[in-house]
């Protein structure tokens, strides 16, 4: 990965490697998606189920550049960035990851406890994050595509938006304009494409037996 960073001292390259940690503050919100049983309403699709991944497997950050702007708390992944954690994957053309830096460049920093952020690291300092180009999540056989999506740290809320978003886990298919995710409850809303006369949500869901992976019984 090539880091144009110029000269960092300590403390920026903890912070640097607090953002490429932290990233999965976001990013995993990778088991965003679930088995779309969902219940419609006028506006969009409730999604009940939700799945966030718990895994402890190390995680990998992939991009072909990223551009540290400490002065301002922006750390920004660019071209085919890959955010990976177990069987849990982020693409995107681009990432861009928000953060509140130190109060005073060079202030020393209070030691970040072991059981912070995700292996160790300190999340807290993440505002919220953009990703966008082709955003593709997947957790498991759970997989969501949309043109951009935010994360609001703060408030624990995953939204992804596009010309169509589609939610899927195996046969099951829920596709809109917008889901918004809040991580905290599990609760996610798919909303309809307001404008269009062919935006509505639209949902497929497989017969039971099929999900399970029985045989559909035989008619005489």
């Amino acid at each position: 990965m090539e880091r144009e960073t110029g000269k960092m001292n300590k403390g920026t390259m903890a912070r640097t490697l607090r953002m490429e940690f932290a990233v999965l503050a976001l990013g995993l919100a990778l088991g965003i998606v679930a088995a779309p049983t969902a219940s419609l309403a006028q506006e969009g699709a409730a999604v009940n189920g939700l799945k966030l991944s718990n895994s402890k497997a190390p995680v990998k950050i992939d991009a072909d550049k990223l551009e540290m702007r400490d002065k301002e708390g922006i750390a920004i992944f660019t071209g085919n960035v890959a955010v990976s954690q177990g069987d849990a994957l982020l693409k995107a053309g681009q990432m861009t990851v928000y953060y509140n830096k130190a109060k005073k460049d060079g202030e020393a920093q209070a030691p970040e406890p072991a059981s912070a952020g995700v292996g160790g690291i300190d999340s807290s300092s993440i505002d919220h994050i953009d990703i966008s180009g082709k955003v593709y999540l997947k957790s498991g056989t759970q997989v969501a595509t949309g043109d951009t999506g935010r994360y609001d740290a703060k408030n624990q809320v995953m939204v992804l938006q596009g010309q169509k978003v589609v939610l899927t886990d195996g046969d099951n298919v829920v596709t809109g304009c917008k889901l918004t995710a809040h991580l905290d409850t599990g609760r996610a809303n798919v909303e309809s494409c307001k404008g269009q006369t062919k935006g509505r949500v639209s949902i497929i869901m497989a017969p039971k037996d099929q999900q399970q992976g029985g045989a559909a019984p035989k008619q005489n």
